[in-house]
């Protein structure tokens, strides 16, 4: 009985309750126009495997077969970063490196370069397109250099010749 009673009187008091009156007038959009990006390229070119002078595309040498890619290869691209190391420090971490793409904006694939400690030696800036040559592989001896995907183990520089050397102090008149 008790329950009957309890919901006569809240049946009561909700039916006297009447909403009240929006103080504020209904909002209706504004008509407009949409301005959005332009559509992007969903299919950008394709990057050949090689190009016409034998060097391969970074895309090319990371989908090759391993058996491709044996011994010194030449790879054209783009440096997409740089870390370079001070010739005075005795150890660099990280260790000196680069990484190169096939586009020009550092976009894609990059494939990790290493295994030379004077990459500021070459000038190098991000940005540039250049040729590397070097062995690929997914780990350097050393162990400092280490990417499954591979990486690209350069070929060290040439010794500077020795008649364009600076005297040395010893050598020197």
């Amino acid at each position: 009985m008790r329950s009957w009673i309890g919901t006569g009187v809240l049946v009561v008091l909700l039916s006297g309750c009447q909403p009240a009156e929006n103080p504020y007038p209904p909002r209706t959009p504004t008509p407009g126009k949409a301005r959005l990006p332009p559509v992007p390229e969903l299919h950008p070119a394709a990057v050949p495997t090689k190009h016409p002078d034998g060097a391969w595309s970074v895309q090319g040498v990371m989908s090759a077969d391993r058996e491709d890619r044996t011994g010194e290869l030449r790879v054209h691209g783009t440096i997409a970063a740089l870390e370079v190391c001070a010739m005075k420090d005795k150890a660099c971490n990280p260790a000196p490196h680069l990484y190169l793409t096939d586009s020009t904006e550092g976009l894609g694939r990059r494939l990790l370069v290493g295994g030379e400690r004077d990459l500021g030696t070459r000038g190098w800036k991000v940005g540039d397109r250049v040729t590397l040559t070097g062995h690929f592989a997914t780990a350097s001896a050393d162990g400092l250099y280490f990417a499954p995907q591979g990486l690209l183990l350069l070929s060290p520089l040439p010794a500077p010749d020795a008649a364009v050397a600076a005297p040395t102090a010893d050598t020197a008149p």
